[in-house]
């Protein structure tokens, strides 16, 4: 029971920390689970992050059940979830009565688009952080910087990048059983 109550309790802290998209949520993640409690590896939460982003729904929630359901099983994948999202949907909920009734004010929309640089660097941080566990061989270095280019000056979807990469890597696997 009282790991239940630590897990519970956990999640709800993420929940809290966890400003901005995936990548973002992916230090606070770390640091939690990985660093303070040690429930899961550093591969663990690359797993979760490529299975969520690859999947549908909202990608931060998937990797919350995927890493719950790895850590406690089914019912911990369910109540990861609840809790992660439970905290931040009574913060936001609360933050935006308040907005609404002060978004006349030019000072308040300013701060909020201001809150976008610090947004950009949660991203980069989180990013560089999984970069450095990923792109650990020139194939990984050389996929990834065909896949960037090719996203960049061609606007391809994502996806396709995705898809690529699968094939890719399984055909690199299959020529090295060779």
């Amino acid at each position: 029971m009282k790991k239940i109550l630590k897990f519970i309790y956990v999640f709800l802290i993420i929940g809290l920390q966890s400003l901005g998209n995936m990548s973002a949520v992916a230090t606070v993640l770390e640091e939690n689970l990985i660093k303070k409690n040690k429930w899961i590896t550093q591969e663990d939460l690359i797993d979760a992050i490529t299975l969520a982003r690859i999947g549908p729904g909202a990608t931060t929630a998937n990797v919350v059940a995927f890493l719950g359901n790895k850590i406690v099983g089914f019912w911990g994948g369910v109540l990861a979830t609840v809790c992660y999202v439970i905290a931040p949907l009574c913060v936001i909920l609360a933050i935006s009565r308040i907005v609404d009734r002060l978004i006349e004010f030019n000072i308040i929309m300013s701060a909020l688009r201001g809150c976008l640089v610090g947004v950009c660097v949660m991203f980069m941080k989180s990013t560089f952080d999984i970069a450095k566990s990923v792109l650990i061989n020139w194939f990984n270095i050389l996929v990834f910087l065909v896949g960037l280019v090719v996203v960049v000056l061609f606007d391809v979807s994502c996806i396709w990048i995705v898809v690529g990469a699968v094939v890719v890597g399984c055909e690199r696997v299959l020529k090295l059983k060779k």
